[in-house]
């Protein structure tokens, strides 16, 4: 177990050169592995999604420019990929194209062999999994919140980390990282419960929102409302993982509730704005704020507002500025007369 903020392995990786002939993808990959139970994962099929992705094409053009790698991949003993499964797959697209002479300004023979670090044999795979987190969660290489929450889940369940060595480990609040592995757990349990949804796992967010977010705190300690949940969100009624921040006005309103589930947020949301002027309106938002700074007024600063002239001096000015602005609102009311 890790008992200690920094991992304290008894390993180091040690610097090599190998073949890049040899060297093969993880098909294991944390990135990759909600894919294993849609289609099988190949080689071939891995390498063609990372080539895919809008950031290993930056990445090749990084490497072509600089013709060398910044950074060296990590392997284990078998020559299988731990981290830097996209600068491969970039080598490999490079190496392809400099063999169709593609690529002439790249000297022979530049990428036959790459600097790697290598993994000792041996090595547990918990702390493996740590090594790999401490440079995709909390270093700069960061990996979309889905995985994170994937990898932090791996190290709780399957290898029995508690949240608060995670948290140690990883320099996050230990609330955090709860949420992320409860919104994992939620999000894997939709997967499976909506098997026709391909990407399941992009609803990740949803579930993050729900689970983080104050005011539903009380709705989703229940899983039957979480189920309820998964299944507004399997038929659509959400159409961006922000609209869960106004779920609750939409749970406290009986009619707001009926569009919801027959229509869907925005015909829902259109209701509620109408008892809610806050929700499309910085202004009313800020007097919202006001009204429950105000009503949370301690006793602690009523003592001192009242022996504080200048304090006193801050509410009347309060007071002038609604009263004003009341005054403007019945003339206006009036001219419509």
């Amino acid at each position: 177990m890790v008992k200690n903020k920094e991992p304290d392995f008894k390993w180091s990786t040690e610097d090599v050169e190998v073949d890049l002939e040899k060297i093969r993808l993880d098909l294991n990959n944390v990135r990759f592995q909600h894919l294993s139970g849609k289609m099988p994962l190949t080689e071939e099929k891995m390498d063609e999604l990372i080539w895919k992705e809008k950031t290993t094409k930056s990445l090749y053009n990084q490497i072509v420019a600089a013709q060398k790698l910044f950074e060296e991949p990590v392997l284990n003993s078998n020559y299988i990929v731990r981290e830097g499964n996209r600068r491969i797959v970039c080598l490999r697209h490079i190496k392809q194209e400099m063999k169709d002479d593609k690529l002439p300004q790249i000297p022979k023979n530049t990428f036959d062999h790459i600097k790697c670090k290598i993994i000792p044999e041996g090595v547990p795979e918990d702390e493996v999994l740590v090594y790999l987190a401490t440079a995709h969660i909390k270093g700069k290489l960061a990996w979309p919140a889905f995985n994170k929450a994937k990898q932090m889940y791996d190290l709780n369940s399957k290898y029995g980390y508690s949240y608060d060595e995670i948290r140690k480990t990883l320099g996050m609040g230990k609330n955090t990282v709860k949420k992320m592995i409860d919104a994992y757990n939620q999000t894997d349990r939709y997967g499976k419960k909506y098997p026709d949804d391909r990407g399941w796992y992009e609803k990740y967010t949803y579930f993050n929102e729900l689970l983080t977010k104050r005011d539903l705190k009380v709705f989703s300690k229940l899983q039957e409302n979480i189920d309820k949940f998964s299944k507004w969100v399997h038929e659509d009624k959400f159409k961006d993982s922000r609209n869960i921040r106004y779920l609750p006005q939409i749970l406290a309103n009986e009619s707001a509730m009926r569009l919801f589930e027959k229509y869907g947020f925005n015909e829902a949301f259109n209701l509620i704005q109408e008892f809610n002027p806050e929700l499309n309106s910085k202004e009313f938002k800020q007097i919202r704020k006001t009204i429950e700074i105000l009503q949370g007024f301690s006793r602690k600063e009523l003592i001192k507002t009242a022996k504080d002239p200048s304090r006193l001096q801050m509410i009347e000015k309060l007071k002038r500025e609604a009263d004003s602005l009341l005054k403007d609102l019945e003339s206006l009311e009036k001219g419509k007369e």
